[in-house]
């Protein structure tokens, strides 16, 4: 089971790429809310999953016209399964008789729309059964007006009424004063009559509805995984995204993005440096100095495995992503605060917590910069013996680390590449206000990784990164004499 809380979510990006996902109807919105992750017992139906997006972004491909279209009607429906289930209990009153006629004849229009998408016959969970049965109950003159309106002729018992309450109506356009409390009277018991005539239509109208409710259910599923997968295929296609292979024991990112910094460093005129990684089972470690992208990395490899978990393509060039028993994300805790612990405390209590979760499945652990809530020399015994535990464990571990050590147990290590970029900054452009120093340490800064030997020495940037951002030079010196 993938453990999250809504602020990892938050802080990943997750949430925001999902909220990108734009269903036109209810039974969307309510499958992409609903859907979760897909563990080891979904693989069939998270490869159906992506089999619906790749039907899809063909039928774009092929012209988006029809897509589009069935999307517009896929917008005119409302949400009716509360509807439903009240007919199983009582008769329907007229506002949700009506509520379902508007309902059965829009979903046959849908149903028109996407049985006429290239490729159609190749989606799952979309096949659609005619509400037809259903429209002839609820509106037998069968017109594409959406409209509710008994008939005269429905019953005797009708007729009667609404012709006796016509009658009374015409006298009372012409009835003198004296005459007219008697009317008024006879208006109001034909009322009642018709009343009484329409409740027993709608009674029967519900009774024969019955036998038909599992069916227009089945339809609004069927509408809810359509509408979803056409957002996520309108996603994959604005992004480029890929369909993620599903299985084995490596999780493979191959130029990996993260898009919410992409499209935030694409404001400042940067473009977003992709991640290529693999992480076997074991423990992969990822070190860089400070402000050197450890943490973004960390959210690109997580956040994509996490899109792919939950059936959307990921922002990657090739995924391969293996069906995880259970994620964990071991980071800053912000409801540590409330519940009186330090961020140290949060760390350990949330590994804890994660540990105790293994089990025979496979799981993913992500750590960014654990254990560096405490002293160094401290924090880097105990980062160390996390490795050296997780290495055993029947997991998927990256961790993000500036402790030298730690990195030496690791089944690989990936450093990020860091101010590698600098000798290109022309001469003397180090200079000016803090935020122009920190503008052009980013541009000089490549985030991009590359992989080394398991022992090898964390980068050493911090006293240039501070030198350049203008720390007092006896600072700096005193610094370079303790290191």
């Amino acid at each position: 089971m993938i453990r999250l809380t809504f602020e990892q979510k938050e802080e990943l990006g997750y949430n925001t790429v999902r909220s990108w996902l734009q269903p036109a109807s209810p039974y969307g919105a309510a499958r992409l809310k609903e859907e979760g992750f897909y563990g080891p017992d979904r693989r069939e139906e998270l490869e159906q999953e992506f089999d619906n997006v790749a039907v899809l972004l063909e039928a774009l491909a092929d012209g988006e016209a029809a897509v589009l279209s069935l999307q517009q009607a896929l917008s005119g429906l409302k949400e009716v399964r509360g509807t439903l289930a009240a007919c199983r209990e009582r008769s329907l009153t007229e506002a949700e008789l009506y509520e379902l006629t508007a309902f059965c004849l829009r979903l046959r229009d849908c149903i028109r729309r996407a049985e006429a998408l290239p490729g159609h016959e190749r989606l799952h969970g979309a096949g659609f059964i005619s509400p037809d049965p259903a429209i002839r109950i609820l509106h037998p003159e069968d017109s594409s007006r959406v409209s509710f309106y008994v008939e005269d002729a429905r019953t005797p018992a009708l007729q009667e009424a609404r012709s006796e309450k016509r009658e009374i109506e015409l006298r009372l356009r012409t009835e003198a004063e004296a005459g007219r409390p008697a009317l008024l009277e006879a208006r109001q018991e034909a009322v009642r009559k018709e009343e009484d005539a329409l409740s027993e239509i709608y009674r029967d109208m519900s009774e024969a509805l019955r036998p038909l409710l599992a069916v227009l259910e089945q339809d609004a599923e069927a509408v809810g995984r359509l509408d979803a997968a056409i957002a996520k295929a309108l996603l994959a296609r604005r992004f480029g995204c890929s369909r993620p292979v599903i299985g084995g024991e490596s999780l493979v990112l191959e130029d990996a993005v993260h898009p919410q910094v992409a499209e935030a460093l694409k404001t400042r005129g940067r473009a977003f440096v992709p991640i290529s990684a693999e992480l076997p089972r074991g423990v992969t470690v990822i070190t860089g100095a400070n402000m050197g992208g450890k943490s973004i990395a960390l959210k690109t490899v997580v956040l994509n495995t996490l899109l792919a978990l939950s059936g959307c393509y990921v922002f990657c060039r090739r995924t391969a992503v293996p069906l995880f028993e259970n994620i964990e994300l071991i980071n800053r805790d912000f409801s540590n605060a409330e519940r009186g612990l330090s961020s140290f405390g949060g760390e350990i209590l949330r590994f804890n917590e994660a540990v105790s979760r293994l089990g025979d499945g496979l799981s993913f652990i992500a750590m960014d910069e654990f254990a560096r809530g405490t002293n160094t020399e401290e924090g880097e015994a105990i980062a160390r013996a996390a490795v050296s535990f997780l290495s055993k464990q029947s997991a998927v571990t990256l961790l993000t680390t500036h402790y030298d050590n730690t990195a030496a147990l690791a089944v690989r290590h990936y450093q990020v590449k860091g101010l590698k970029k600098l000798e290109e900054l022309p001469e003397g452009t180090v200079s000016g206000t803090g935020t122009d120093r920190l503008r052009l340490i980013e541009q000089a800064m490549d985030y991009g990784l590359m992989e080394v030997e398991p022992g090898t020495k964390c980068p050493r940037d911090a006293v240039r990164i501070s030198r350049l951002l203008g720390l007092p030079e006896e600072i700096l010196q005193e610094a370079e004499k303790a290191r």
